[in-house]
């Protein structure tokens, strides 16, 4: 029983709660951005965008909260050395997910049921208040008449349904039309407002959805916010450190070893150059609420929109991985873009990896391997036409294989695993040339080892070359070279030849060599040696 007191009970984790009082009243766990929030508050009209389950509506909570003067809810945070009038204002906050999936025809009277809750406290709107903006404007001038107070607006998940029909350009529209109504008001009432608070996943353009609203401060790539939202390397360490100290016990790990595995699977965010990583925060919890590793961010939902932005332009995902951008490149109109990059950032599933201050230009990838692995996972069955149930199938054998070193057996999996490919989802254009179709089986080995939540690299670069594929699973690190023209003994011996495997040395305790023949004609894997490295 003394063990079991040692670790947080799980009830003070806040897994799945958005709402800042209910959270503060339960004595839940909160990680204090109280300050940075302060920060924000010299400022009249802000947009930030961040990615899905990352803290928005926690934040826009707190905002609320603060702005109401529930003074009491903030005692023991920073704020409170920083504020000393704590005043009350009117505030409406809207989530606008609530009408994402509704019929286009509702939408109007989705946004109407939103206003109503202030109607019942600002007085019901006039006969000329006939949509869902010009009751808008009208709950904001009440508001400010009545209480002789500047209003604050708070607009959570702004553009979730220009996300859910994004790729259905007429209902696209219709959908545009009627929140450019609703939320050019804010600027058409800067006089009675005090604070505007405007947050979403991604950035549409002001024509497209604010129309005149062109007074927004973007602090989405600002320095002094990048971890307004999410859990900071900094805050793990100090806040956490039981909770990490809980999970290494529960695995039988030193606590060293469970920084560095939850660092590989949750961290890596970062929302523009030189920030301090930041862990995705739904996962993180989730994994101490339930003393369990796993892909908690995918579980919980992917996005149609994603899907079927991957099934239209997003095939070639090896393209993004590491992939070069300006920031005007990734960091766009949503509705602008020419290719998935803007919204695979904006949404999370890249992030900022590095940055060239002489080119002004920034290297993006997969944040961590629970985003690889989740995006692998439903990008896999696009490409290559097989079943998502199956590749599951596969690649839950073949993990469990690789862990069991019995690499004979997880080489005869994927053996399968390729063969289940259709033919035609293979394509004419993969075989003009032996390079061209080395690089198909390496594309969907990347995606299939990577929907396993291994940390996979492909044309690596060593001194003496590039090694095809790294894969690194625990204690072992896999040293892939696929041929299409020669025997797998060659690609065993180009591993060796070249040293593939002397940058792993050190960082792991087991190195395995594997070389692999592709057979053209059967198309699927046909020799292959494995071996261990002394």
């Amino acid at each position: 029983m003394e063990q079991a007191n040692k670790y947080r009970d799980s009830s003070e984790y806040p897994c799945g709660m958005a709402d800042f009082e209910d959270l503060r009243n339960r004595g839940c766990l909160y990680v204090d951005k109280t300050d940075i929030i302060y920060k924000m508050l010299k400022s009249k009209f802000i947009f930030m965008s961040r990615p899905r389950r990352f803290g928005k509506s926690l934040l826009c909570s707190t905002l609320k909260a603060y702005f109401e003067g529930k003074k009491e809810l903030f005692e023991g945070l920073k704020i409170m050395n920083l504020e000393k009038e704590w005043k009350r204002y009117p505030v409406l906050h809207f989530s606008i997910s609530g009408i994402k999936d509704m019929p286009i025809d509702q939408m109007a009277s989705g946004l109407g049921f939103q206003l109503r809750w202030y109607e019942d406290i600002y007085g019901t709107p006039s006969a000329d208040e006939t949509t869902p903006g010009k009751r808008f404007m009208g709950l904001i001038r009440r508001a400010r008449q009545q209480t002789g107070m500047q209003v604050v607006v708070i607009i959570d998940e702004y553009d979730a349904p220009m996300l859910t029909h994004m790729h259905d350009e007429e209902h696209k529209a219709q959908v545009r039309q009627i929140l450019q109504e609703f939320y050019q008001t804010v600027k058409e009432c800067d006089a009675d407002e005090r604070f505007v608070f405007i947050t979403g996943i991604t950035k549409f353009s002001q024509m497209s959805i604010f129309s005149t609203l062109n007074n927004l401060s973007n602090i989405t790539m600002d320095k002094n916010y990048a971890s307004i939202c999410g859990i900071t390397e900094s805050e793990l360490h100090g806040i956490f450190d039981i909770d990490v100290e809980m999970l290494a016990d529960e695995y039988e790990v030193g606590k060293e070893e469970m920084y560095a595995i939850l660092k590989e699977k949750y961290d890596g965010y970062h929302f523009l150059e030189k920030t301090e990583d930041i862990y995705n925060p739904y996962s993180l919890l989730r994994a101490f609420y339930h003393r369990k590793l796993d892909s908690y961010w995918f579980a919980s939902g992917t996005p149609t929109f994603i899907i079927n932005e991957l099934k239209k332009n997003g095939k070639d995902i090896l393209k993004y991985e590491g992939a070069t951008a300006t920031s005007t490149e990734f960091d766009q109109p949503t509705e602008n873009m020419a290719s998935p990059l803007p919204l695979l950032y904006q949404a999370g599933y890249l992030t900022i990896k590095s940055y060239n201050p002489f080119a002004s230009t920034y290297v993006l990838g997969t944040p961590n391997a629970e985003v690889k692995a989740g995006l692998m996972e439903n990008i896999l069955p696009i490409v290559n036409g097989t079943n998502r149930a199956d590749n599951m199938s596969y690649t839950s054998k073949i993990l469990t294989q690789l862990y069991d070193g019995e690499y004979d057996g997880a080489m005869k999996t994927l053996q399968a695993f390729l063969y289940s490919i259709p033919y035609m989802q293979q394509g004419k254009d993969y075989l003009k040339d032996l390079a061209t179709l080395e690089a198909f089986y390496q594309r969907d080995l990347y995606m299939f080892f990577s929907g396993m939540s291994a940390l996979v690299q492909c044309e690596v670069m060593m001194a003496e070359g590039r090694t095809d594929m790294v894969m690194r699973m625990g204690e072992k690190c896999f040293v892939c070279e696929f041929k299409v023209s020669a025997n797998a003994k060659t690609a065993i011996d180009q591993i060796d030849r070249k040293k593939y495997y002397e940058p792993y040395r050190t960082i792991q305790r087991r190195i395995i060599k594997i070389g692999a023949y592709f057979d053209v004609k059967e198309r699927t894997l046909k020799d292959w040696e494995v071996e261990e490295l002394d």
